[in-house]
């Protein structure tokens, strides 16, 4: 399923245009303030992101959506969704991420995208659960993950020289 809605989001399958897009969110220090390696230093490094989800949906026929609210449609506002990850320790997972244009935050969006891809992977997918990979000190997106019923089960040694990350797990049967 290429295309999924929530209440006030629609959440589609990213295509090449939308590359300027993650870019201007990617690229944004704001948004990076957790992430270790840091905003896209150009756009070269989102089209290899962006081929990278196509990829993912091509194999797997799902991924990580292109956000738009569905009042203002055509303009991307954020990139969230779920896709398979081998992490050390914890073997294939599939991974809830997400990331917004500053300009929509505190809108409840994050949780809204995240009710969405619960319901998505409930529905569609034959997992057991969900994960969540954060930053300790990423107040807010704990915050989300939390409210969407993920509790921590581990830690992640993910980035040298950086606290461990925190797994969140979310179990759906």
């Amino acid at each position: 399923m290429k295309h999924y809605a929530t209440d006030r989001l629609t959440l589609r399958q990213p295509d090449l245009a939308d590359v300027t897009r993650l870019f201007a969110i990617y690229g944004d220090p704001e948004t990076n303030r957790f992430n270790p390696a840091g905003p896209h230093a150009d756009a070269s490094v989102s089209m290899q992101v962006l081929n990278r989800w196509r990829e993912h949906w091509e194999n797997h026929g799902f991924g990580v959506w292109a956000i738009e609210e569905k009042a203002k449609p055509g303009i991307v506002i954020g990139f969230g969704g779920l896709g398979w990850a081998e992490e050390e320790g914890w073997g294939w997972i599939v991974n809830l991420g997400y990331r917004f244009s500053p300009a929509v935050w505190g809108k409840g969006y994050a949780t809204e995208m995240g009710q969405g891809a619960i319901d998505f992977a409930t529905e569609r997918l034959a997992v057991e659960a969900l994960y969540g990979l954060v930053r300790p000190q990423h107040e807010k997106s704990l915050r989300v993950l939390r409210k969407l019923g993920f509790g921590e089960v581990g830690t992640l040694e993910d980035t040298p020289g950086e606290p461990a990350s925190l797994v969140l797990e979310r179990p759906l049967r």
